[in-house]
């Protein structure tokens, strides 16, 4: 029996701590039609941070809002904001933007990897709690697959 609580206790400190080792991203479209990014790095970072969110289509990269320079590009005029959500993510809003096209998206941070998402055309997911966790977390999956091992080798040893 304390091999078995051993073994609950291993995984629960496991699924705790899962979701903050690994950076992700994350893009739906919210009820009022807006795109949303949201980008949880690794580590928690100090607000504020130099950042850059972008899309690419067809190879070619468009910057959408940064903080990184002083000079914007003229012709791109998004209506985007970013907030930082603490400790660690940062959440891009941006009205008036359809995929209607294949389009990756984008975030660099000052001292972090670049996160990326493909979004196929016509595949935006809307942003609800129960599409985002489907969309977002393999980390789920594998912790209910944990549990279900768990409970076959516990029926197993009786």
């Amino acid at each position: 029996m304390p091999s078995k609580m051993n073994s609950l206790l291993a995984l629960a400190a496991l699924l705790a701590v899962l979701p903050a080792i690994y950076s992700q991203i994350i893009a739906c479209k919210t009820e009022d039609n807006k795109l949303r990014v949201d980008c949880t790095y690794d580590v928690p970072t100090v607000s504020p941070i130099n950042y850059e969110f972008s899309f690419s289509k067809m190879g070619r990269e468009t910057v959408i809002i940064t903080n990184m320079t002083l000079q914007s590009d003229p012709k791109n005029k998004f209506a985007a904001s970013v907030k930082h959500m603490p400790p660690n993510t940062y959440r891009m809003e941006m009205t008036n933007f359809q995929v209607n096209e294949s389009t990756t998206f984008t975030c660099k941070a000052r001292n972090t990897n670049n996160l990326n998402i493909l979004v196929e055309k016509g595949k935006l997911p809307t942003c609800s709690a129960y599409s985002l966790l489907l969309h977002s977390s393999p980390w789920l999956l594998f912790a209910l697959l944990s549990l279900q091992l768990l409970q076959c080798g516990g029926a197993a040893s009786i």
